[in-house]
């Protein structure tokens, strides 16, 4: 009788692991590389959408020698389909005027992102210049987001 409870003891830990490791897993972490392209007659341009999988921060980081001059402002925004997203997920745009990876609460709704479909609007708003170089890696979720410097 006591090999069987050890067997069942071991089977049931492997079952627990298993699951947490399988919900780790899930989510949506790998960047996604896009090239803001602002034209003269809109400063605004937006990356795809991306479904969120957990409660974490949007994650972003300008790529390097990508930088537009005086930096660029970045707003989440979320819907509940890749074609609706354009609620404000974040209160406001925050200036990015470095290399730094940053990560962006949705602190402008009281709406669950989990399950949501999110993406970043990019607003170059110096109107003296024209950029459409600025690469930036993004993700929906973050891992270990505490590592990151928050936007808001």
């Amino acid at each position: 009788m006591k090999p069987k409870r050890l067997l069942a003891l071991l089977m049931a830990v492997v079952t627990v692991v298993s699951v947490f490791t399988i919900s780790a897993s899930a989510a949506n972490t790998e960047d996604t590389y896009y090239t803001y392209s602002w034209k003269s007659n809109s400063r605004y341009d937006y990356t795809p959408t991306r479904k969120k999988t957990n409660a974490t921060p949007v994650y972003l980081k300008t790529q390097e020698y990508t930088l537009p001059y005086n930096g660029y402002y970045a707003k989440t925004l979320y819907g509940i389909s890749s074609q609706s997203a354009n609620l404000s997920a974040s209160a406001s745009e925050y200036w990015i005027n470095n290399y730094t990876a940053y990560v962006i609460r949705a602190n402008g709704t009281s709406v669950s992102q989990i399950g949501k479909y999110v993406r970043i609007r990019g607003h170059y708003s110096d109107t003296t210049y024209s950029w459409g170089d600025c690469k930036i890696a993004w993700s929906p979720d973050t891992t270990n987001a505490s590592n990151y410097t928050y936007l808001n």
